[in-house]
């Protein structure tokens, strides 16, 4: 476990690293500020959220987590209908027929390390109020909630209909948007708010 756990900070680490790189080729960020210590700001952050997470999951509340596997399912199954696709729900998972298939609503379908990413890079940005923040991690969460509750309903109709797995291909897609979230919500820091949160630290 503490293997997997070192592998997913590593790699949500380096997406971070990818990104601060992008942001600053585009010009976004009116005020530099020190490389490792962003970095060293969202691992934290992130190994903090991510942390959390497990506690409440594998201690405090496992239920929460298998309501919302079930209402997510639920939710894709309604949409799959849509689309004509036969299917019976039970639990988190789905069984579709004509072909069958059985797909299952895992925890990581949630899309914690997602949100927990985006977070953790909008603390990390130090040019930022706390206002600016705030709305960031509110806005870019409902946007994210989309976005993860979409890219599932894709991925289990298309198995259905072709039989190809594009399940985890849709985990890289998933990092590089969080990435696209947080660069726009760069776009949005203003000169002047990022010039006074710059003086205050």
């Amino acid at each position: 476990m503490a293997e997997a756990l070192i592998l997913e900070v590593a790699i949500y680490t380096a997406a971070a690293a990818i990104g601060y790189v992008i942001a600053n080729r585009i010009g976004t960020r009116r005020i530099k500020q020190p490389f490792l210590a962003f970095l060293a700001r969202f691992a934290i952050v992130f190994l903090l959220l991510f942390f959390l997470e497990f506690v409440i999951f594998y201690g405090l509340a496992p239920s929460i987590y298998a309501k919302l596997q079930g209402l997510t399912a639920t939710s894709v199954g309604g949409i799959l209908s849509l689309a004509g696709a036969g299917h019976s729900i039970s639990g988190s998972t789905i069984m579709l027929q004509n072909p069958s298939l059985s797909f299952d609503i895992t925890v990581g379908c949630l899309g914690g390390e997602l949100f927990w990413t985006y977070v953790a890079l909008v603390v990390a940005e130090t040019t930022a109020t706390n206002r600016q923040r705030i709305l960031g991690i509110i806005l870019g969460l409902a946007v994210l909630l989309a976005f993860n509750f979409f890219r599932i309903t894709p991925s289990v109709y298309l198995e259905w209909r072709t039989g190809f797995h594009v399940h985890d291909m849709f985990y890289l897609f998933s990092t590089i948007f969080v990435l696209l979230v947080w660069v726009l919500w760069l776009r949005t820091l203003k000169p002047g708010a990022t010039r006074l949160a710059r003086s205050t630290i």
